[in-house]
């Protein structure tokens, strides 16, 4: 993308995090940017720092995981603007817990925002970005999304599930001549968010249940509530979100796919990658606990 100025940018999980830090830096850049998340009062905060810097911001109260939701944000975005450039799909959630003590609702709730969010947007809005002139997506995944680490299953397989995509995507727009679509995947590592905390926006009718059957049924919660505290440990001393965007930005004015957040990550992506192409059994260099 040249440019960024006059431009319309749309952000999933806009209210904080990674996805307010790249509303304001694309408010920053000139662009007209519209805000999508489930929190109301927080996002009403975002959208008010995002015209503190000049531009025209649209706030949209947003579910990624219903359909219509999406299909309504998009229709928002149109009415408003007539037009989109840039797409963000990094709404997300996580939460910790070995396997064998996950319920259902865990593995549901988790993909359903982190893996079919960025379906439902990449659905809705890849048309109309197509149909642009210039035109650029960017989906959040995660390190998580590149290697593997106990504890976190349901986050690890909508991750990968991210970069799949993506990778097809991007594989699919070099090949289409009418298109101009640049496509981006985000794989951040530790970075100062609140996605520890995410519980706070689950739905009642996915919340864990009581009375759990499995003879790990009383050990699951403190084991989860365990490995949760270490991850918000390790996430207070991450990567300001600001620093993230700004790596966004750049990306996106370089069409390159790949943003590693810390690229002291490679190290142990190559780990995993070596020992799968040496069809070696998978080892940890490290982990959260």
């Amino acid at each position: 993308m040249e440019t960024m100025k006059n431009r319309v940018a749309v952000v999933t999980g806009a209210a904080s995090g990674i996805g307010k830090a790249l509303s304001l830096a694309f408010a920053a850049e000139g662009s007209s940017v519209v805000l999508a998340d489930v929190e109301d009062e927080a996002l009403a905060a975002a959208k008010a720092e995002v015209e503190a810097l000049g531009v025209t911001a649209l706030a949209v109260k947003t579910d990624v995981t219903d359909e219509e939701s999406v299909a309504d944000l998009c229709s928002a975005t149109l009415e408003a603007f007539g037009e989109v450039h840039i797409l963000c799909n990094n709404a997300g959630v996580g939460g910790g817990g070995l396997i064998k003590n996950q319920q259902l609702v865990d593995w549901k709730w988790v993909i359903d925002v982190s893996l079919w969010g960025v379906i439902n947007g990449l659905h809705h809005f890849l048309p109309h970005l197509i149909e642009a002139e210039d035109s650029h997506v960017v989906s959040t995944a995660s390190v998580a999304g590149l290697m593997a680490v106990p504890g976190l299953a349901p986050y690890n397989a909508a991750k990968y599930g991210v970069v799949a995509i993506m990778e097809t995507l991007h594989h699919e727009m070099m090949r289409d001549e009418e298109a101009n679509l640049g496509v981006s995947v985000l794989c951040p590592g530790v970075v100062r968010t609140n996605i520890a905390t995410a519980q706070r926006n689950r739905p009642e009718h996915l919340r864990r249940q009581k009375g759990e059957s499995g003879s790990n049924a009383a050990k699951a919660p403190e084991e989860a509530r365990k490995r949760n505290s270490a991850i918000a440990a390790a996430l207070e001393n991450g990567m300001e979100p600001s620093d993230v965007a700004s790596q966004v930005v750049n990306a996106i004015y370089d069409r390159r796919f790949w943003v590693l957040s810390h690229p002291e990550l490679l190290g142990e992506i190559n780990h995993r990658n070596q020992e799968l192409a040496a069809l070696k059994n998978p080892t940890l260099i490290s982990d959260f606990t």
